[in-house]
């Protein structure tokens, strides 16, 4: 009977149930999607078999990439008494020829991740079909095999059970599709498609780190301990293998870059970096939940106190107080259920929205959605939200007496100071999320600011990714000189270069172990092999020397370093100082010649100082057994001023590819500002994410000021028609309700201090060029507030003044 007569009551005012609903289910979405995309990413446990005992292990050193090395993990296998397996793996950014002779399709490149023996059966996930790897697979012999992701299994085959046995070709060797891995497999992202057997020779490189290791702990063992343990036996490897491949003498590398080991939770490793965007993420939607409840519960005991005489002449003609208290929390009950229903679609909503415009690098994306524990997360919130409406509802009725609830003023003032304390508090989470966005708006404004080295104006870029099994390093040379010549000659093209990293593209570039010829100073350096092009097409300015020539495609010993790196190899600040020097792998290694000297670039990040390079050209190694080998895939940039030719000159260079060699795909065309754009993914997405929360914050906070301040004139009707009948100006009593409006603001925007003290942990890491207390910031923030509250208090300020003195006095 309850609920009937509360379903009449709530339909009988529609405007009002509407409302609260909405603003419920709003507030109850936002939680729930920040809840599951956070338990998604970084709460849930990884889908494989006793996952707490599964590590990252590598090194750190802050010269190096903190990967590890396939020699050194046989080495750990070996001697490490905490380990119970041992694996390693290759993917980051990556990608391998894919075609299928099946079919007429050009082949595509595609994500692969090649692991060593026994890694995938050490993360204890067993194939949806086939079987893992055999050893016979891993050796530099064996015959050619293939896993698929489950993934490209139904898009390539529809997902058919017989595809076993089929052959692929990639990077034009025949492997068999020997398994298929399910769905939950994402290892290490969900971006790999294929997984490959990585092959290890004797005489495989220590120097080689772009592998990195992973390993199941024996039981009892912890990460601490392990990390301990590898710290002992670091320093026995220089016995063990005392000369890099790729370097020089172990105890050297030892010695200069001094790496330590690091040992992590396979899980916390893949999550790695997610921690400070989730953070602002939960943070976002925890306020805007607090600022829905709050709005909610000022609608709430607007409501209850109209209905002060209804329910006071129910009293007086005998209805039974439980009755009447039962209605009181049926209405609750029913505006929380109806809220809850509108719950998992619009989360569902958001989760999708935030994937689709989250950063790419982001772990975990594939497959996010609504799951149970984010559900009873919402149910939970609906029960809340029912109680607290409750408590709103029954705030106003506790005076028991007929004359008490009828005529009473003394509840309706409690009534507006409970409304004034709720609006204070949906101003105070106002004044948080505003203050962040502004900080975070500041942010990019000061990174929009930075001058990364290079231009990107106009600058396309397409990869091309050569096959190993019918190029040499030869072939690979004469494929892209032909390619960037021909790409020259097309109308329009201002410059077109090649390179094997682009600047902001993220990645961990091969490094090279040097020091000067006559000097006692090693570096390690990043690599990156670029053509003659290659400055000009991004406009990188020659400080000293000269860039390479077209005649040096036989002068790999020719090399260029950036400012940094010349100022670190010969510690002179003049960069002409380093022109003509020469660096060395070894005393009896190959020598390098410094033909230039170049601006510094920052390519890894436009918030970090840029970092010593070496560029030199994409040729075959001097010496094979030490140096990097001449790279099969690379970036071609092309720079045109006409925005509207460029699907035209990318069309023209697919064309050209087709003409060189039909079997080598090309990549989708991307241009450099996409790039520069993608590395600052993570404060774009807080600046949305904080300037959606202070938006609705701020319209439910003007909506909850307007409403208390129109009870408040309602409440003092006839106070203002009694002033105004002794002559008070229509003003003044509009200033009354002003000040009032204003005064509210402020106990808000003071208590926002100090949740907006809060918020800002969550918020440093995407900070650039503004401190996190960075005062214009919250005067800009505390302005917007003042402004709303004006705005908000305007109009019942402007009904306050409005009020005929007779009216007033007749009510």
């Amino acid at each position: 009977m309850n609920l009937h007569h509360a379903l009449r009551g709530l339909l009988r005012t529609p405007v009002f149930s509407i409302t609260v609903v909405l603003t419920l289910a709003v507030g109850m979405a936002a939680a729930t999607a920040m809840f599951a995309i956070v338990y998604g990413i970084l709460l849930a446990p990884l889908p494989f078999r006793e996952p707490e005992r599964l590590v990252s292990i590598g090194w750190e050193s802050a010269r190096q990439p903190a990967l590890a090395q396939p020699l050194v993990l046989q080495s750990i296998y070996r001697s490490a008494s905490q380990i119970e397996a041992v694996g390693f793996y290759r993917g980051g950014q990556g990608e391998s020829n894919l075609r299928d002779e099946s079919s007429d399709a050009p082949a595509q490149r595609i994500r692969a991740t090649w692991v060593g023996p026994g890694t995938l059966d050490l993360l204890g996930v067993a194939p949806l079909l086939g079987r893992f790897f055999t050893d016979d697979e891993h050796r530099m012999d064996g015959g050619g095999a293939v896993i698929l992701s489950e993934a490209e299994w139904r898009a390539r085959y529809g997902a058919d059970p017989t595809v076993l046995g089929r052959t692929l070709l990639i990077n034009e060797v025949r492997r068999e599709i020997v398994g298929v891995m399910p769905a939950r497999f994402a290892f290490p992202s969900a971006e790999t498609r294929l997984w490959l057997p990585g092959r290890l020779s004797a005489d495989a490189a220590l120097g080689d780190f772009s592998y990195a290791g992973v390993a199941r702990l024996k039981p009892g063992a912890s990460p601490q301990q392990l990390q301990q343990e590898l710290g002992v036996l670091l320093p026995g490897l220089a016995t063990a293998y005392p000369r890099l491949q790729a370097g020089g003498r172990t105890q050297d590398w030892l010695d200069t870059l001094q790496p330590q080991p690091r040992v992590a939770l396979l899980h916390d490793s893949l999550t790695r970096g997610a921690e400070q965007t989730l953070g602002l993420l939960a943070a976002a939607g925890g306020l805007l939940l607090l600022v829905s409840w709050a709005n909610v519960m000022n609608l709430m005991l607007i409501r209850a106190n109209s209905r002060r005489a209804e329910q006071a002449i129910r009293q007086a003609l005998g209805a039974h107080g439980l009755r009447g208290q039962g209605q009181q929390f049926a209405e609750p009950l029913l505006l929380a259920m109806a809220a809850a229903a509108l719950v998992p679609p619009l989360a569902a909503m958001a989760v999708h929205v935030f994937a689709a415009f989250a950063p790419p690098d982001l772990p975990r994306l594939s497959g996010l959605g609504l799951n149970l524990p984010s559900l009873g997360v919402g149910a939970a919130l609906a029960l809340v939200s029912a109680l607290l409406c409750a408590a709103s509802a029954r705030l106003p009725l506790r005076a028991a007496s007929l004359s008490q609830q009828a005529s009473s003023a003394s509840g309706r003032a409690r009534t507006a100071r409970v409304q004034g304390v709720v609006v204070a508090a949906q101003f105070a989470v106002a004044l948080a999320v505003t203050a962040g966005a502004v900080l975070l708006l500041r942010s990019a404004q000061a990174l929009q600011q930075i001058d990364p080295g290079f231009s990107t104006a106009g600058v396309t870029t397409l990869w091309t990714q050569l096959p190993f099994a019918r190029y040499d390093e030869a072939c690979g040379v004469a494929f892209y000189s032909a390619l960037s010549a021909r790409a020259r000659e097309l109308p329009g093209v201002e410059a077109a270069g090649l390179a094997q990293r682009l600047p902001l593209a993220g990645g961990e570039p091969l490094q090279q172990t040097l020091r000067a010829v006559g000097g006692d100073r090693l570096l390690s350096l990043p690599i990156n092999a670029v053509d003659d092009h290659y400055f000009a097409a991004l406009q990188i300015p020659v400080l000293a020397g000269r860039g390479f020539a077209r005649s040096e495609h036989e002068q790999v010993s020719n090399v260029v370093l950036n400012r940094s790196a010349a100022s670190a190899l010969f510690g002179d600040a003049d960069s002409a100082a380093a022109v003509g020097r020469q660096l060395a792998l070894d005393p009896d290694g190959p020598t390098y010649t410094v033909v230039g000297v170049v601006a510094d670039v920052r390519d890894r990040s436009l918030t970090a100082p840029p970092q010593p390079t070496l560029y030199r050209p994409p040729l075959p190694a001097l010496d094979p057994q030490r140096e990097p080998a001449a790279p099969r895939s690379l970036a071609l940039l092309l720079r045109s001023q006409d925005a509207a030719a460029t699907e035209a000159l990318v069309e023209s260079i697919r064309a050209i590819v087709r003409e060189l060699d039909p079997g080598v795909p090309v990549s989708t065309a991307e241009s450099l500002q996409t790039i520069s754009d993608a590395s600052t993914a993570a404060l774009s997405l807080g600046l949305r994410l904080l300037s959606a929360a202070a938006a609705l914050a701020l319209l439910l906070g003007s909506l909850g000021l307007y409403g208390a301040m129109a009870y408040t004139v309602a409440l003092r009707r006839r106070e203002f028609g009694v002033r105004a009948a002794l002559g008070a100006a229509p003003l003044r009593i509009a200033r009354l309700v002003m000040l009032q409006a204003i005064s509210l603001a402020v106990i808000g925007i003071g208590a926002g201090l100090g949740l907006y003290a809060l918020l800002v942990p969550s918020l440093r890491s995407l900070l650039y060029g503004v401190g996190s207390l960075d005062m214009a910031s919250l005067a800009a923030a505390v302005l917007i507030l003042l402004v709303t509250a004006v705005l908000a208090g305007a109009l019942p300020a402007r009904q306050a003044a409005r009020i005929a003195p007779m009216e007033a006095l007749r009510q």
